[in-house]
């Protein structure tokens, strides 16, 4: 669902599934539940938090134990995926 210039302020708002454009949010705590995929196009963010809850709690979940309980390689396989993530979108390769 696409939402256009609206003024959220001390709001939950769940991000799946929806695309947010020219919205301001204010004080606001965004929930990630992991279901679809979200925008936030062109929008302004002012003292919001992100939650993550779901399939993407379970995901972040995952990857922690990956990262602190499987020694070097759990660690490399998690920093790996952050440096796909920062590069994502980016001409360089990785």
């Amino acid at each position: 669902m696409k939402i256009s210039k609206n003024n959220f302020t001390k709001e939950e708002v769940v991000l799946d599934f929806h695309e947010y454009e020219s919205c301001t949010f204010t004080d606001c705590r965004f929930v990630v539940l992991g279901y679809g995929p979200f925008a936030l196009n062109q929008c302004e963010v002012t003292n919001c938090e992100f939650t993550f809850a779901g399939p993407a709690a379970s995901t972040i979940q995952t990857m922690s134990t990956i990262y602190h309980n499987i020694g070097e390689q759990g660690k490399k396989l998690i920093e790996g995926t952050f440096e796909q993530i920062r590069n994502a979108g980016s001409n360089n390769p990785a």
